[in-house]
C-alpha cells in the first residue's frame, strides 16, 4: 500500500493509504472529528480517540474494495470498571463507533450509501487492559452489501503487546418510515 499522506509526532493527520481522493480524505477526517467528539455519551472517551491511520484496499481472496481504520488514545480515569481496568461498555462503545467509521470510511471513499443502522455486535474479552496504557482499535471492514456491511474490531494493548477485545459489527441499512394511518373522525 503506497501512502498519499504522511504523518509525523507533530502532525495529527492520519496517514491514508489507497485510492482515496483528497476530498474524500478531507470528508473523512472532518466526519470522525464530527462522530468523535459531538456525542453526548462517552464524550471524554470518543474525543480522546486519534485517527492515525486510513486504508482502502482490494482483498485478494474476493477482489472486493475494503478499508482499514486505526484509532489509538491512552486508558484513562473515565473509561475504567471497578477493577482499575478498561470497562467492558467502554470497549464495545469504542468498537461500535471506531468500525462504523471503517464502514464510512469505505461508503465514502467508493460513492456507496454508508448510511447503516447497528443490527448486531458480538464482542470477545480476551485479557483486561489496565489504566494508563496506550491502545490501538483496528477496525477493517468484512463485507459491503447493499442492504447489510460488517467490520471487525481488535482492541490491541500496545504497551504491554497483547491483543485485548476483538468485536464484530454487523449493521443495515435502516428501513424507511411509514406512512402514519390518517385518524378517522
Amino acid at each position: 500500500m503506497a501512502s498519499t499522506q504522511s504523518s509525523s509526532a507533530t502532525d495529527t493527520r492520519p496517514v491514508f493509504h489507497g485510492p482515496i481522493s483528497p476530498n474524500a480524505q478531507q470528508e473523512i477526517i472532518d466526519f470522525s472529528h464530527f462522530v468523535m467528539n459531538k456525542g453526548a455519551f462517552a464524550r471524554s472517551t470518543g474525543s480522546s480517540l486519534v485517527l492515525r491511520e486510513v486504508g482502502v484496499f482490494r482483498r485478494e481472496r474476493d477482489g472486493k474494495d475494503h478499508a482499514r481504520v486505526v484509532y489509538e488514545t491512552t486508558v484513562h480515569g473515565e473509561m475504567l470498571n471497578i477493577g482499575n481496568n478498561l470497562h467492558g461498555g467502554c470497549a464495545v462503545y469504542m468498537i461500535d463507533i471506531c468500525s462504523s467509521m471503517a464502514l464510512a470510511v469505505l461508503g465514502i471513499a467508493t460513492g456507496k450509501p454508508w448510511n447503516f443502522v447497528s443490527q448486531a455486535l458480538n464482542t470477545t474479552f480476551h485479557a483486561p487492559v489496565p489504566a494508563g496504557v496506550k491502545i490501538e482499535v483496528i477496525n477493517t471492514t468484512v463485507s459491503f452489501g447493499s442492504r447489510t456491511v460488517s467490520a471487525i474490531t481488535e482492541i490491541w494493548d500496545v504497551t504491554n503487546h497483547r491483543l485485548c477485545v476483538t468485536g464484530v459489527h454487523n449493521k443495515m441499512k435502516p428501513s424507511d418510515p411509514k406512512p402514519k394511518a390518517e385518524a378517522k373522525l
